[in-house]
């Protein structure tokens, strides 16, 4: 069901035929018709419009109900509900139930107990509905993450110089740090250690791997000092982790509609994307 800003009396009955289609699926419910073209012969030879046409069978006999659905800004007087009363009597229909938006007078109320009529009211939830919830959970989701990070770490760079010296360079400084080249052209020592650690992903994980990269007639600029270099050497190795986490989110929706059954004393509340639910003594029950 779309939710909706305001209600017409068309989508007034669409709603009507949505909540007992939802609320019966597990008895055998068939809408046989409703709106407009939904009309049954009397005995009379009379065809009568129904709203909504139902029918609920016990694999023995089919019951038809008979809806009908007032979206009017006035209560139901008893000639409403005579009148349903009379067109059930002609049409050999078993129940009828008349749904209204701003409830029923007393002697609407007296003539349809008395024939067995059911008066339901529907409206939209206001402000007066201080004793209902004005959300409705109907649903929780779990959900179960899992992820394998690959993850190259450098264990040691060292650069040698042409000497055949060691200089034990820091990856904590691979911004700061330089290397140039024969033509002038400075890059720094965070490029080479990319490279490396590209190369990494490609390499078996948590063996050890040296690599040495030729830098021949290169100049390394660190802590203010010239080096020349003829390579630079890394050791690292390709960690691979493995995680997982639950999470559990609560699903709720807003509530937009009150249904409630006069004579059964039942109290429904529908949400704005049609989830409804029955409330009991105040505590939101699944229906």
């Amino acid at each position: 069901m779309k939710q909706r800003n305001t209600l017409n009396w068309k989508t007034y009955e669409s709603i009507t035929k949505y909540i007992y289609e939802t609320l019966k699926k597990e008895f055998k419910v068939n809408i046989e018709g409703y709106g407009n073209d939904c009309k049954v012969k009397g005995k009379s030879g009379v065809q009568h419009q129904i709203d909504v046409l139902i029918s609920e069978s016990n694999d023995v006999h089919t019951f038809r109900t008979a809806v009908e659905c007032k979206y009017w800004n006035k209560k139901i007087n008893k000639d409403t509900v005579m009148k349903l009363w009379a067109i059930i009597a002609d049409s050999d229909i078993e129940e009828g139930i008349i749904v209204s938006k701003k409830g029923y007078t007393n002697d609407a109320q007296q003539f349809a107990s008395h024939y067995n009529i059911k008066l339901v009211q529907l409206r939209e939830i206001g402000s007066e509905d201080h004793d209902l919830q004005k959300e409705l959970e109907f649903g929780i989701l779990n959900l179960c993450v899992k992820s394998t990070l690959s993850r190259p770490k450098v264990l040691e760079i060292a650069a040698k110089t042409i000497d055949g010296d060691s200089i034990i360079l820091s990856e904590k400084q691979q911004y700061q740090i330089f290397i140039e080249n024969h033509k002038g052209i400075k890059n720094k020592l965070s490029d080479a250690i990319m490279n490396f650690k590209n190369e990494l992903h490609n390499e078996k994980p948590f063996f050890v791997i040296a690599k040495a990269y030729d830098f021949t007639g290169s100049i390394l600029h660190h802590n203010n000092i010239k080096d020349p270099i003829s390579s630079i050497n890394f050791i690292g190795i390709l960690t691979i982790q493995n995680d997982s986490y639950n999470k559990e989110y609560t699903l709720v929706d807003k509530v937009w509609l009150i249904m409630k059954s006069i004579f059964e004393k039942r109290t429904f509340t529908i949400s704005e994307f049609g989830y409804i639910s029955e409330n009991l003594d105040l505590d939101i029950k699944r229906a």
